[in-house]
């Protein structure tokens, strides 16, 4: 088991970690946020160019970096919030 704390407080995750008393309205917008980024990345998952044309309604691939960024920025500072609950004290090695 290991402390996945360590060294947290020099890493940009910090920034979610640090916070206090968040703001209920700005936890619904960050699910918000997080519903429509994993429906944009399932929109494209499953349209039918794969993104390789430009059709109306679809989204294209270029977006995908951006759009993983976006949930995990998101549920990282859901979890760190609280909203998912306690946060484990130790983690087990990959």
């Amino acid at each position: 088991m290991i402390d996945w704390k360590q060294d947290m407080r020099d890493t940009m995750w910090s920034m979610f970690w640090m916070q206090e008393n968040v703001d209920p309205e700005v936890t619904e917008g960050d699910k918000e946020a997080l519903k429509i980024n994993v429906a944009r990345l399932l929109r494209m998952a499953t349209q039918k160019t794969a993104g390789q044309r430009n059709s109306k309604g679809h989204i294209d691939w270029n977006c995908l970096e951006h759009v993983m960024l976006m949930i995990v920025c998101v549920a990282t500072k859901l979890c760190l919030s609280g909203e998912f609950g306690e946060m484990p004290e130790m983690i087990e090695e990959c």
